[in-house]
C-alpha cells in the first residue's frame, strides 16, 4: 500500500492529512502488509517517517519528488546508510530536473555500494515484483 506522506501545495490539499504518524496504529495492526510512505514524509515529518521505516520490516521510504542531495539534511537525526535500505528511488516526473540527474546525486551520497543498489532498484523489485 502506498500512502501519501508530507504536506502537499494542491488547491484543496489537506496538509495535515500527509502526517505519518496517522499510520502508525493501522502499520501495526496490519504487519504482513507492505506500507511505502510517498515522498518520505515530506516537511515536518520526515523524522516521524524514518522512524517508522526502521521500526518495522514492512515500511519502506519512497524519495519521490525529493532532491536527493537534500536527503542528508531532511534526515540529519538518522544514520543515513541504515535509512537508505528503506528508501525506494522515485520521481515525480516529470516535475523534476531529470531522473538520470537524481540518480548521479543519489550515487553521490556516498553510500555503501549495496546499500546504493538496494535504493535504485533493489528495494523497489522486493517491494513491488513480490510473489
Amino acid at each position: 500500500m502506498i500512502v501519501h506522506t508530507g504536506g502537499s501545495i494542491f488547491p484543496g490539499s489537506e496538509p495535515e492529512a500527509g502526517d505519518p504518524g496517522l499510520m502508525r496504529q493501522v502499520i501495526a495492526d496490519f504487519p504482513e502488509v507492505t506500507f511505502v510512505l510517498a515522498h518520505g514524509g515530506r516537511g515536518q515529518w520526515y523524522t516521524d517517517a524514518a522512524e517508522l521505516a526502521l521500526a518495522g520490516d514492512s515500511v519502506w521510504l519512497d524519495l519521490a519528488g525529493l532532491p536527493p542531495k537534500r536527503l542528508p539534511d531532511y534526515y540529519a537525526g538518522f544514520d543515513l546508510p541504515r535509512l537508505a535500505r528503506k528508501w525506494i528511488f522515485g520521481t515525480d516526473w516529470p516535475g523534476v530536473p531529470g531522473v538520470a540527474r537524481n540518480v548521479r546525486a543519489i550515487t553521490a551520497l556516498g553510500l555503501p555500494a549495496d546499500v546504493l543498489a538496494g535504493v535504485l532498484s533493489g528495494h523497489a523489485a522486493r517491494v513491488y515484483l513480490r510473489d
